[in-house]
């Protein structure tokens, strides 16, 4: 006789889903995300777990909000930009306000100017700003450089804006799983 493994929900899906856990997230292009079990599995909030995930930088994937998502007084994952603006405080140590800040470096070979270099600091920052919830708030000091050595010509400025529009976020949440 076979066994009837459908579920009527996502919770039930991940019911088995322990503290310790690895979870394997796939997706196809931008139609086979998981994103209801994904969703789910935030507000499970289970700890430490070890996630496998070939979409995560995809923007329509959700797999980033599992990946540094804040948790609550009660241990579950909270929705930060949600949380602020209906007027919750900043989450976390007050003593600590001050010290949570994203600095990064984007750097490139291609030959842009000062102006085309701010350009490429603000969409930077706008790419980072994907992964990082709340970011640049009054208690932080997030900021984005950027830089480059001139030597390449690019195709053209957006270019290069383009890929670091791709690669900022990528970034950010390896940095954020090698702690």
């Amino acid at each position: 006789m076979p066994i009837d493994k459908r579920v009527s929900t996502a919770a039930e899906a991940l019911a088995d889903v322990a503290d310790g856990a690895t979870v394997l997230i796939s997706g196809f292009g931008g139609a086979g995300f998981p994103n209801i079990l994904i969703g789910a599995l935030r507000e499970r909030a289970p700890n430490n777990l070890t996630l496998v995930v070939n979409s995560a930088t995809h923007r329509y994937s959700l797999t980033h909000e599992l990946i540094a998502a804040g948790r609550g007084p009660d241990g579950k994952f909270v929705d930060s930009l949600r949380y602020l603006a209906e007027g919750g405080a900043p989450l976390g140590d007050p003593e600590r306000l001050n010290r949570n800040t994203t600095l990064a470096v984007v750097a490139t070979n291609a030959d842009v100017n000062r102006v085309e270099l701010q350009a490429l600091a603000a969409t930077s920052s706008d790419a980072i700003a994907r992964r990082i919830t709340p970011y640049g708030t009054l208690f932080d000091g997030d900021v984005i450089f950027a830089v480059s050595t001139r030597a390449v010509k690019a195709k053209s400025p957006m270019q290069v804006e383009a890929i670091a529009t791709l690669v900022v976020p990528e970034a950010v949440e390896r940095s954020v799983r090698r702690g």
